[in-house]
């Protein structure tokens, strides 16, 4: 492993072990830096401020998740696997996802989720609504997902990944598109 990538993981660490510790807010520069044994030059030679380091946090640990298994029939094994590893590092991701702003872990997962929900709404047969349905609906898909998981963080991450999943994909594939694919072939459950 390079230099350059042994110092990111150092600092990646670093900034862990405060988070455990207090909030990301009250975290500065020269702390994660100096938490390290490194220099505040150091750190901005590697990143840009601390924002940018909590991204490539989400970017080198999460992304594995995600993405490895973002083929359409298994997204929610990818989901699977980041709520376990979620859970295996409780104290940082129930820290990232409550702290909000640039480059947080709700938005980071928010885009996933949106972005995977747009791909099976184009992909699913009879569904013809126009593209900008499309996106609303899968926006609707991503805000849900993400308060869920917040929910499931803030609660202790006590219910067991599997299961929490299981009863997501429920709602998204048996509740949700099911009952926009009924309106869009003409069917209207509000009437």
């Amino acid at each position: 492993m390079s230099d350059s990538n042994l110092t990111k993981l150092a600092l990646a660490e670093s900034l862990k072990s405060l988070m455990a510790k207090k909030n990301f807010g009250k975290i500065h520069v020269c702390d994660i830096a100096g938490n390290c044994g490194l220099t505040r030059q150091a750190f901005y030679y590697h990143f840009k401020d601390k924002y940018d380091l909590l991204n490539w946090i989400y970017d080198t640990e999460t992304a594995r998740f995600v993405f490895i298994n973002s083929d359409m029939g298994y997204w929610m094994d990818g989901l699977k696997e980041l709520y376990n590893y979620m859970r295996k590092n409780k104290m940082f991701y129930l820290k990232a996802l409550n702290t909000a702003g640039q480059n947080s872990f709700q938005e980071y997962l928010h885009d996933y989720i949106r972005d995977i929900s747009l791909r099976k709404i184009r992909n699913m047969e009879h569904m013809e609504q126009e593209e900008g349905s499309r996106e609303v609906i899968a926006e609707a898909i991503a805000v849900i997902f993400v308060g869920l998981t917040v929910r499931w963080a803030n609660s202790g991450m006590k219910e067991e990944p599997a299961e929490y999943i299981k009863n997501l994909r429920s709602l998204f594939d048996g509740s949700l598109l099911h009952e926009w694919e009924r309106q869009s072939q003409g069917y209207s459950g509000w009437n």
